[in-house]
């Protein structure tokens, strides 16, 4: 009975202590008696963190020499960050609400490679079986986890597939693997041309810079896109510290404060 009065009183002085607190002390406690991220968040940032994790091992030319699985260590160092910053405070959660994620760039999950019809190794493809008989071809499928996802008409010489891998990859070094192979002509890594919605970090004295980038236009075509920025520090030790939040206002429309997550991603 004693042990239980003490329990309840300690947890009754940790409500407390955490009722006290500021909005922005708030953003840099975590109450993981009452808060979690939910699923659909944990998939996107551990794909965001995997990215991020790609970036820092090199430079976009640079990728194409590097290893191709990304270091495990590193993504999830990454996406702890990103769930302990979305539980920082209601800034953060506005941050998951306006869809704020990594560009796509670097590829971490599929490439399309343009091939010769004519290649020995293609019959089955040609017969719209999704299947080849290079024993090179088949190898990177199975030591990746990769599956042909489709295979479409490109020219009247050519066909494309689309080559999907199960957990996030370098595929810019993945592809240098397929080159290698006879028959494969052009390999496309899927990466858009325009700008969008983005993450950065940087490693600073005492942790890391995160920023997360909201692209506003009316388009993805529209040249004259504005951005609005969040910027957090994370210390070595995991503390969330919110520093600034500016740039452009963010529309009505785009509803970040008040549109509830299951809705923006489709739960």
């Amino acid at each position: 009975m004693t042990l239980l009065l003490i329990f309840s009183f300690i947890c009754y002085f940790a409500e407390a202590q955490y009722a006290s607190l500021g909005d922005r002390e708030r953003n840099t406690v975590v109450d993981p008696r009452v808060e979690a991220v939910p699923d659909k968040l944990i998939r996107k940032y551990k794909r965001d963190a995997a990215r991020l994790a790609l970036r820092l091992e090199a430079g976009p030319e640079d990728l194409r020499f590097g290893t191709i699985e990304i270091p495990y260590e590193k993504i999830e160092s990454i996406f702890e960050m990103l769930k302990n910053v979305y539980l920082s405070g209601e800034t953060a959660k506005s941050i998951a609400r306006c869809n704020v994620h990594t560009f796509p760039n670097p590829s971490i999950d599929q490439l399309k490679i343009v091939y010769s019809k004519d290649a020995e190794w293609a019959n089955l493809l040609n017969e719209g079986i999704a299947e080849t008989t290079s024993e090179e071809f088949n190898d990177l499928l199975d030591e990746y986890d990769l599956v042909i996802e489709n295979q479409k008409q490109w020219t009247d010489t050519e066909d494309v597939l689309v080559i999907r891998a199960a957990d996030p990859i370098n595929m810019a070094a993945l592809a240098n693997e397929f080159y290698n192979i006879e028959g494969i002509i052009e390999i496309d890594l899927g990466i858009p041309e325009v700008k969008g919605n983005d993450i950065e970090i940087e490693k600073t004295a005492i942790g890391w810079n995160v920023k997360y980038i909201l692209t506003i236009g009316s388009s993805l075509l529209d040249t004259t896109r504005k951005q609005h920025v969040w910027e957090y520090e994370i210390t070595d030790e995991g503390q969330v510290n919110f520093i600034s939040e500016d740039g452009e206002p963010i529309p009505d429309w785009m509803k970040c404060e008040n549109t509830p997550i299951t809705k923006l991603y489709g739960g």
